[in-house]
């Protein structure tokens, strides 16, 4: 049924996803389910923006529940978040005890800071482990991590490197808070010496950081394809429990400077009107571009908003040719010499053609499609 749903039914069990959400990171007693909702639609739903361990909390409640078999599914989301949360845990504390052994200044982003103001911790869905280290360290920490198990996956791209460990650990290496590519890429500069040592090599940013930090990276996913439910949960929570407490002046002075305030107000309004309003009866647009969008957003928003204002063949252009901040993240190489930037366009426009011949095609399809 959930595949016929009309966009009207399908915005009406989207209000009941947020009605969910908000009490489970509550703790409060959901609404019971009315005609129309269609529980395989919500869990997909949940499933897309990795909430549905979140609202098993709220689901659980209800005296209508879905039906047994979709409730072990959802019950098994929520038993993997426990077990994900733990482990990821017990890791943290490795890596911590070996970057302190070994000398390796470090400091922790993202991720647990955020889980800590949730009902317990395994709430929030956390895909992989974060930290920033220094340039110079990387190849030494990535050195001891593999004797520790893990895996490289993408090691001299962007701003880091990306380890593995089965089955289902994922270890990211920050020697940048952000892309050298990133119009954020000068503040973010030496960050890790603005953070505060808390013992040992462990470094950690301010909570006023941590917010902007949060607003920048919420901005990077909303602009570039779009963010989802999740990150208006998150932000809902630090709002209540983090914001009363810090330096306001600080942060809207530092907002300014990276020109997101109107940004940081926008995220304010829609993550009060979802949880502390209770105002999901009717969606704008903006809001309907977020609850569509995923966890991380679509290709769809991310070629449309590639080519909103612009025409065509620019776009296909910068797509085959991007900018030389963007080929040096993608290729350390040229941080070297920039003698091979030709070479990398080759191996680029040739690489891409044949591993991403299904992207490639799906994206000229959008194009297509938002131009017609």
């Amino acid at each position: 049924m959930s595949e016929n749903l009309t966009r009207e039914q399908k915005l009406y069990n989207l209000s009941y996803v947020l009605k969910l959400t908000s009490a489970a990171v509550d703790e409060t007693q959901p609404p019971e389910p009315t005609e129309g909702i269609d529980f395989n639609y919500i869990y997909k739903v949940c499933k897309l923006h990795d909430i549905a361990n979140t609202t098993f909390y709220a689901v659980e409640k209800l005296n209508n529940k879905p039906e047994e078999k979709l409730l072990k599914i959802w019950r098994d989301e929520r038993n993997k978040g426990v077990h994900r949360n733990m482990i990821q845990r017990m890791e943290a504390d490795a890596l911590k005890e070996t970057f302190n052994e070994n000398e390796i200044d470090f400091m922790p982003v993202k991720g647990f800071p955020v889980c800590e103001l949730y009902p317990k911790a395994d709430y929030r869905y956390m895909g992989d482990l974060d930290y920033l280290i220094r340039s110079e360290d990387l190849q030494k920490a990535g050195a001891l991590i593999k004797n520790m198990g893990y895996m490289p996956d993408h090691i001299g791209q962007f701003h880091h490197d990306e380890y593995i460990k089965p089955p289902l650990m994922v270890l990211e290496l920050h020697h940048s808070m952000v892309k050298a590519s990133s119009r954020f890429s000068d503040y973010y500069k030496g960050f890790i010496n603005k953070g505060k040592n808390v013992g040992g090599h462990e470094y950690k940013m301010s909570d006023e950081d941590l917010y902007i930090f949060l607003i920048v990276h919420l901005f990077k996913h909303y602009e570039e394809s779009g963010t989802g439910i999740r990150s208006f949960m998150d932000m809902y929570l630090v709002n209540k429990k983090m914001l009363p407490n810090l330096d306001h002046e600080y942060i809207d002075s530092e907002l300014e400077k990276l020109g997101l305030t109107e940004f940081c107000e926008f995220v304010y309004r829609i993550s009060s009107k979802w949880f502390v309003d209770g105002d999901v009866d009717s969606f704008s647009e903006d809001e309907i571009y977020i609850i569509i969008s995923g966890v991380y957003g679509s290709e769809h928003n991310l070629y449309a908003n590639r080519i909103k204002g612009k025409k065509t063949s620019k776009v296909i252009f910068k797509r085959i040719f991007p900018p030389v901040s963007w080929m040096k993240d993608t290729y350390p190489i040229l941080k070297k010499s920039m003698l091979f930037l030709p070479f990398t366009y080759i191996h680029r426009m040739v690489f891409k053609s044949v591993k991403n011949r299904k992207n490639i095609k799906n994206e000229l399809k959008t194009f297509k499609e938002i131009k017609s």
